[in-house]
């Protein structure tokens, strides 16, 4: 596939075009396909020579259309053969409009939304008799579709799955797995469990809040200087002392596990490359107290109220606020500082960070 003739043609297609991340060659489709997600594009090699270059450049314009336009987000629960013949028509309205040459025997546009094209064709294909010429040749493709269908033949080229077997909609592919693992009766490892599974899955904590806090005092390298001899070559390069300033508040209701505090407190310390980082314990009525991390130790003191020293926090000149609270607390109304919020998750093990 000529990619470069496609992004010279249409330019505005550049970001389409660059998140295709695999291209296949394969018999086992007619023609073209795109996976829902728009990352993978398929083509028969056989159909692709046949076609001239301006009719290649038509071809591969339609599939990105497919992928601009969400047409396997769009499906919801619609027939999958029948939405794509309504998208294709919907499309190559638009890529006859343009001037563009399709490959002959592409089907006819219509100047309408893909719904309602989709609308059409159901009436169209339980019609006797088809009232035009076109309505005939719409019926007819759609018996071959029935016939797919029964024979298990992908024939369309939107692909109802992305590469790794997934859906577009992750509500299609819940749906599916719960209608798998009813069939299966609980012999061995369903779908439906490999779903949960992967839904589990989430970034580490500690990886988000070194992303967040970054992106509030900048990286590592905005604190390296450089000494340079009579050539202007750089000899040395020195770390020197961040200007920037974090403040962390701990609860010290007690809530908060004693694994998952010390998890905290040294994560925070690891930070201290990136700014000069201070925490304090945060109770109910008390004053700020910030230390720097390395002398910080929590008291245990009770309470939970926030506010106070979130307040007080804030008049300072810190350019970030860390909070590790349970979240069983009156959040403060304003966040004049970047704040962000560490919390455990509800009886597990483990952290989430919110902005």
């Amino acid at each position: 596939m000529n990619f470069h003739a496609l992004i010279w043609k249409e330019p505005w297609l550049t970001p389409v075009v660059l998140n295709i991340r695999q291209v296949f060659k394969t018999t086992r489709i007619p023609s073209v396909g795109v996976s829902p997600d728009g990352k993978t594009l398929y083509y028969n090699p056989v159909f692709w020579k046949k076609l001239s270059a301006k009719e290649q450049i038509a071809v591969q314009i339609h599939e990105m259309l497919h992928i601009v336009y969400q047409h396997a987000e769009r499906r919801k629960n619609r027939e999958q053969a029948r939405w794509n013949l309504a998208c294709d028509m919907a499309i190559n309205e638009q890529i006859r409009m343009a001037e563009y040459q399709l490959p002959e025997g592409a089907i006819e546009g219509e100047n309408d939304t893909a719904e309602n094209i989709y609308e059409r064709i159901k009436t169209i294909s339980f019609l006797t008799e088809g009232k035009s010429q076109k309505d005939a040749y719409i019926k007819a493709i759609c018996a071959d579709i029935e016939k797919n269908v029964e024979e298990n033949v992908m024939a369309g080229d939107l692909l109802p799955y992305n590469a790794d077997g997934t859906q577009c909609s992750p509500e299609n592919e819940t749906l599916n797995a719960i209608e798998l693992s009813k069939q299966m009766a609980g012999a061995g490892t369903t779908t439906l469990s490999k779903l949960f599974s992967l839904q589990k899955g989430r970034a580490d904590w500690k990886s988000i809040l070194r992303h967040l806090v970054q992106s509030v005092v900048g990286t590592d390298m905005d604190y390296l200087t450089y000494e340079f001899d009579e050539f202007g070559v750089c000899e040395d390069v020195l770390l020197r002392k961040p200007s920037a300033k974090i403040c962390a508040l701990v609860d010290e209701s007690g809530s908060i596990d004693d694994h998952l505090y010390e998890e905290f407190c040294g994560e925070l310390r690891s930070l201290s490359f990136l700014a000069e980082v201070y925490a304090s314990g945060f109770t109910y009525r008390t004053e700020l107290k910030p230390v720097p991390v390395k002398k910080y130790c929590r008291t245990m003191s009770g309470g939970t109220d926030v506010r106070p020293a979130y307040e007080q926090a804030c008049k300072k000149d810190y350019d970030c606020i860390i909070v590790l609270t349970d979240g069983y607390l009156e959040f403060p109304s304003q966040e004049p500082i970047a704040t962000i919020w560490v919390m455990p998750e509800s009886k597990r093990k483990k952290m989430e960070v919110l902005v």
